[in-house]
């Protein structure tokens, strides 16, 4: 709790205007008290283990907020080397990946290019707390257009195929998030059964209230579940099209995702979904966490990948 505390108390000094010094003496003071009781805590295999696991992640968060910290006051050097702790500690954490990857260097090279994928626990949280504001960030302040791209992309799969808008019956919308994409199909195709998926909790509430232009729900259903999980409950042969939009960026690796996907759709069924374009290195395949905390996907991986897994690219 103390460290818990040091970090909500560094976070109102920020938001109060106090100084870097003042923010980081919280930090610090919590650092020297929990670090040896956390190097201790190790050492001991009589201690409960959810207590051991609960004191690790308080100690991560706080070489992560010290590192943001550092970061903010342009320290990147400092900054890099206390996520390095915090991801050291827990290789898992989405958190300090990220936050690796948005001050890398030949340092932490490795782990960054290495990175096939985000922790679902840290995906899930970071929309959670996204949710409220997600649509008029994304559409309203950045823009997005991502989800009418996607939509048109999919009537031109279509018609590339010679196949009649009329013949799909099911969609599935894999990350729907609010349901900006899920309504285009519903407006657009109403004979569809549009069901979604979405990691986050948050999410999963507002698109199950989404409504169409004829007030019906977007959604025959709405999943709380990781996007693989889901496509590897349902049953075989039994879709017409996956769409997911601004959802690989933080999946990463497609292979899983493809793999379920050949399963659960039918003959000639369609896989869309927008990526963040990278255009690959010498350290990676054509997959790579970039800066601002999402994956990047070279036409080349992606294109490999769907091979492998039985889909030919239809359109980009």
């Amino acid at each position: 709790d103390f460290v818990r505390t040091s970090i909500l108390t560094s976070a109102a000094a920020r938001e109060a205007g106090y100084d870097f010094q003042q923010q980081m003496n919280y930090l610090v003071h919590a650092e020297k008290l929990a670090a040896p009781q956390f190097a201790s805590m190790n050492k001991n295999q009589d201690m409960d283990e959810h207590l051991k696991e609960s004191f690790r992640d308080q100690i991560v968060d706080l070489y992560n907020n010290m590192g943001i910290t550092e970061k903010k006051q342009g320290s990147l050097e400092r900054a890099r080397d206390l996520f390095s702790k915090a991801f050291e500690i827990n290789p898992k954490d989405g958190h300090a990946l990220v936050q690796l990857a948005s001050v890398d260097g030949d340092k932490n090279d490795d782990v960054v290019s290495s990175a096939k994928e985000l922790d679902p626990e840290y995906v899930s949280a970071l929309f959670d707390g996204y949710s409220s504001r997600f649509e008029s960030e994304l559409v309203g302040v950045l823009g997005y257009t991502g989800h009418s791209l996607l939509y048109a992309a999919l009537q031109k799969a279509l018609k590339q195929l010679g196949k009649s808008p009329l013949s799909v019956k099911k969609i599935i919308d894999l990350g729907c998030g609010t349901g900006l994409l899920g309504e285009i199909v519903a407006n657009e195709m109403p004979w569809v059964e549009v069901s979604g998926a979405d990691l986050s909790q948050r999410m999963v509430e507002i698109s199950r209230e989404r409504k169409s232009n004829k007030e019906r729900n977007v959604y025959a259903s709405v999943s709380n579940e990781e996007a693989v999980e889901y496509l590897s409950n349902l049953e075989a042969q039994s879709v017409d099209c996956i769409i997911a939009s601004d959802v690989v960026n933080y999946i990463g690796d497609i292979s899983n995702m493809l793999e379920e996907s050949s399963k659960c759709l039918i003959k000639n069924g369609l896989v869309g979904f927008t990526a963040e374009s990278y255009e690959g290195s010498n350290t990676d395949n054509g997959l790579r966490l970039l800066p601002n905390g999402r994956f990047g996907h070279s036409r080349s991986y992606i294109n490999n990948v769907a091979i492998l897994k039985g889909f030919e690219v239809l359109v980009w």
